[in-house]
Formats: structure tokens, sequence, C-alpha cells
């Protein structure tokens, strides 16, 4: 099934905060410096080890303190010049020998070069951490937007829509289908999924065995030759702007659309399952169940409403989603006719199909006017539902309203994960910062 439910255009994100630069000669972590002056040391630790953590946390005297600022590296480097002439008056005093002498200098000069190296490594800036976006660094990047002409590649796709024999007719809403479900995965909370990445397309990927992805290959496979006459497209761009040349051909609105998605190669992250909608409600409230996927991509009632308005192309199959029908009389054409059907028609639960008993999963069928029709349980939730019934009435009557509304939704949805529009998050010690 074409499922796609989510109002406002995505905006850039706002310019993180500028944080100034740490004083010079200082850094973090500096509690590690004194310890490692000690293990420099080595064996003559048990005699300087107090002195050294003395001097380190000591040097309130000279307005430092290591819990503050870190420790200067200036001190530092004269602290343990001091600690080389003290070593150098112990050996005097002990008489040690030659040999005995040479070894706490080179102590002491381990010690320093500890010191610098300490200093120096906490004297950098913190480094990111992995940013929350579609993919984590572990999956690697197989290819980035190139140059492309994309009026050549809309004309390509176009071309492909047209196919007697397929469904009703059009690829169109099949090619919609494959745009929602790239996009659909999108988690707000932890910034994975997304229209990037294009993992569906490797056969032993977990996502393209999806009971939601049923069918699918369908339309990856339609859309190879293009790829192919299109090298420098990634396959995360020519299925979202597939999708979207198909609404925009079977009377959809015009739609603000973008490349920049990059593809990842077969190692990339896998996600779990059950990020797509089912038509059931999992045992909960079916607009609920909307609720909890659509929320979690940063959706509200509106823009599920609006975006479930692609049910009025496409149909379902027994041999995919074990559903059976089309939404509406016109499933190549993208008109508000969807919600009109919603309201109007008298929806009966289908138990019967072509004389036999139906002994597929719960949907509901127009029963007193033919029974070619068909709506699953999240559909019939939009009319169950006081706050999302709203704009089910409202779209009803008002197809210019609902065409604008899906268009913002729409575009929100593709792009959704995708780093080069929303840019990365970038983590310091206290926290993440947009």
């Amino acid at each position: 099934s074409t499922q796609a439910p989510g109002a406002a255009k995505v905006s850039p994100r706002p310019a993180p905060p500028t944080t100034p630069p740490p004083p010079e000669g200082s850094g973090n972590g500096s509690n590690v410096v004194p310890l490692l002056l000690v293990a420099a040391l080595g064996g003559a630790a048990y005699m300087y080890q107090d002195q050294i953590m003395g001097m380190v946390n000591g040097g309130a005297a000279a307005g430092t303190t290591v819990e503050d600022t870190g420790l200067p590296i200036q001190k530092l480097k004269s602290e343990v010049e001091a600690l080389g002439a003290k070593i150098e008056a112990e050996v005097a005093r002990e008489q040690a020998g030659q040999a005995s002498k040479q070894r706490l200098e080179e102590e002491a000069k381990a010690a320093a070069e500890a010191v610098a190296a300490a200093a120096a490594a906490a004297a950098k800036p913190a480094a990111e951490a992995v940013p929350q976006s579609s993919s984590s660094s572990k999956d690697a990047v197989i290819q980035k937007p190139g140059k492309v002409d994309y009026a050549k590649v809309r004309e390509a796709i176009v071309d492909i829509l047209d196919e007697p024999g397929y469904d009703d007719g059009s690829i169109g809403p099949l090619l919609v289908r494959l745009a929602w479900h790239s996009a659909g995965t999108f988690d707000k909370n932890t910034g994975r999924g997304g229209s990037e990445g294009a993992c569906m397309r490797y056969e032993n990927h977990p996502e393209a065995g999806w009971g939601a992805n049923a069918g699918l290959n369908l339309a990856r496979a339609r859309l190879e030759k293009i790829k192919e006459q299109f090298p420098e497209i990634t396959y995360s761009d020519l299925w979202s702007f597939a999708g979207t040349v198909a609404l925009e051909e079977m009377g959809g609105p015009e739609f603000k659309w973008r490349p920049g998605r990059r593809d990842l190669d077969v190692s990339c992250n896998s996600l779990p399952d059950g990020l797509l909608p089912d038509a059931d409600g999992r045992g909960k409230n079916p607009a609920d169940h909307l609720r909890d996927i659509f929320y979690r991509m940063g959706f509200n009632d509106q823009e599920i409403v609006a975006l479930s308005g692609a049910h009025a192309l496409g149909r379902c199959h027994t041999d995919r989603s074990g559903f059976w029908g089309p939404w509406t009389r016109a499933p190549t054409t993208f008109s508000n006719e969807y919600f009109r059907l919603l309201l109007e028609e008298t929806w009966s639960k289908k138990t019967t199909h072509q004389g036999k008993e139906w002994r597929g999963p719960l949907q509901f069928e127009n029963s007193e006017t033919g029974s070619d029709l068909m709506m699953l349980e999240t559909d019939m939730a939009l009319v169950q539902d006081a706050q999302m019934k709203q704009y089910v009435e409202l779209y009803a009557k008002d197809e210019a309203r609902f065409m604008k509304d899906f268009a913002a939704a729409w575009i929100k949805l593709q792009e959704l994960g995708v780093r080069r529009f929303h840019g990365r998050r970038r983590y310091f010690f206290f926290g993440p910062r947009e």
C-alpha cells in the first residue's frame, strides 16, 4: 500500500553558538598530568610522589588550579626543571654512582616528555562525537551526489511511468511508495533513518526483506536503467526524485525538491523493522499507532492526515500486503477524492471476495456502492479520531488547501535524515549542541 501519512516545511537548523577557546597553555583532563609524571619517574616515584602531587595541586599561589584551568605548560616546565635539580642534589648527597645518576636523569627527561605530551594533548579542542544522522560513522559512503541534469532525468522518469499491463496502467503509485518507504524510517530522537543510504537496494540487507517493503523491488528494478543512464545521481536521490515527479505527473502539486542524498555501501547499519506503519495498528488504537510512527519522525496530526491523502493513488495486493483493492476509482490521479470517499461512503468489514469468503486481514469496503473500493483500519482511524477528522473534512471540501499542505509535508518527509540539508549534530563535553 502507499501508506504515506505528516505542516510546515523543514527549516534549516540555526547556526551553533560559538564557544570561546580555552586559555593558551591550558587543557582538559589535567588530573592525568601529575599521574603521568609520577609514572614516568618509575623507580624514583616513591621518593618524589608527594612532592610532585603537592606542587601540581598546590598551584593556588600562582593563581591556577588543576580543576579550574588545567596546568599551564610553562609552570610544568619550570617545575620539571626544579625536579631535575632536586634529583641532582639527592644523588650528590647519597654519593650515588655515575650509573645511578644517569638513570635518574633519564627518568627526569622521560617525565618532562610525558608532561609535555600530556599538556599538548590537553590543549587540543574537544573532538566531535559521531553525528546523529541517517547513518553512523561506521557506514561507508559509496557515492555522493554529482553533477546531474535533472531535467533530463525527469524526462527519463516520465517516459517509464505509463506501463500497460501493470495494475492500472502506470507505475507512478509504485514509485511514490518507494520514495515514501525510503524516507519513512527517520527517528528524530536518534537522527537515524531517513532518505539517505538507499540500503534497500542490497538484496541481503534486512531493510529489503521487511514486509512493509514487499513489492518495492519492482520499482527499484524499473529505475535501474535510469541509474545506468545517469550514473552521477545517487540511488537515494533517484528514488526520492522519481516519487516526486510521479506525483506531479499524476496531477499533484509542484514540489520544491532538491538533491543532496548520499548512498551508503552494503555495510550500512541496519535499522529495526517496524518503523513503517501497519494497517492494523499493531493491537492498539490505529490513530494512536499512526501518531507513534509519525510523531517519531517529527510530524503532527495535520501532516499525518495530509500525507495519508497519497492513498488517492495505487492499490493493495494480496501477494504483498495481504489486502486487496484500490482506495479510489481513479488510482493514477492525485486528488482529494480519498477524503471525500472516507466521509461519504458507507464502509463495512469485507467478508467476501469474488464470490468466496474473504480470508485476508481485516479491511473495509464500500458495501452500498459496489464493494469495489477498500479502506484499511488506519484509514478509518482518520474519521474515527476527532482531532484527525477535522483535517479530513477540511481537505474533502478544499482541494487547494490539501495540495498546499501535502506539498509541504511531502518535502519534509523526503528531506528527513539528509545531512546536507540539516547539518550534523556536534557534541562537546557537556552534551550536544545543534
